[in-house]
């Protein structure tokens, strides 16, 4: 299936602002995030690192799933289907570094 992903903010530098990705079915947005990071140069490893630093979990970012936040839906557990698309922003409250990710 694919979906797509549109990154805002700061997120930008490190996703570009739009991409189709290829995920198997069932998949669900941790599973996405993983395969961002094998074709992100280790977006993953960065937003978890972000996160820590933040003290947030799930990667201290704000996603939305066809324009509902996850949180209210199952989290990172929630299931995507063939045509989906997910925002992914940056925390809304404290923002992310522009030297933190200088860093990473």
């Amino acid at each position: 299936m694919r979906v797509k992903v549109r990154a805002f903010g700061e997120l930008i530098p490190i996703l570009g602002g739009e991409l189709t990705v290829e995920l198997d079915e069932g998949a669900n947005i941790s599973d996405l995030i993983l395969k961002i990071s094998t074709e992100k140069n280790g977006f993953y490893e960065k937003i978890k690192h972000l996160s820590s630093q933040q003290g947030v979990t799930d990667f201290g970012l704000v996603i939305l799933l066809n324009g509902l936040n996850i949180n209210l839906l199952e989290g990172t557990k929630t299931k995507l289907r063939d045509g989906d698309t997910i925002v992914i922003l940056p925390p809304v409250a404290g923002g992310i570094s522009k030297k933190l990710f200088c860093h990473l």
